[in-house]
């Protein structure tokens, strides 16, 4: 089981490495503005009760991403994965949760929707917390 310091330690980290990821490509290429040299939105880690393993997730599109089956099955039971519902601002399957979530799942095919285990959502670029949106909250109830 991962302990929520693991959690919050993994993502932590991620800050760290998407904050040098920026750095490098707009080192690189100072005079061409890209959407890699732009901070994602969010970063979490997620990790579930039964394993030791803790992955990160960055927000990002869902399009052309081919997320774990029960995942899939999930998100596309609120709306069609790469739009917009009433409910929510965000695009449904672009949050840091799903990406992490699909790590997880891909990596510990024993694990289960259910057992997902999240830190606390930062933005990267400022390190701040930020709350669950709906989306996240409506694909993940038991665990968020």
């Amino acid at each position: 089981m991962a302990t929520e310091q693991e959690l919050e330690h993994c993502v932590t980290h991620a800050i760290q490495i998407v904050r040098q990821r920026v750095k490098q490509t707009r080192q690189a290429h100072p005079q061409v503005k890209s959407r890699i040299q732009d901070y994602p939105a969010m970063v979490v880690a997620c990790g579930y009760r039964r394993g030791r393993e803790v992955f990160w997730g960055e927000s990002k599109s869902p399009v052309n991403h081919i997320y774990e089956g029960r995942l899939r099955e999930r998100l596309e039971a609120l709306a069609p994965i790469g739009t917009k519902r009433p409910q929510c601002n965000n695009t449904l399957g672009a949050c840091a949760e799903p990406h992490a979530a699909d790590m997880v799942l891909k990596n510990a095919p024993r694990s289960y929707l259910n057992e997902l285990q999240f830190s606390k959502a930062y933005r990267p670029r400022t390190a701040k917390r930020k709350r669950y949106c709906r989306n996240c909250k409506d694909t993940f109830p038991e665990v968020l």
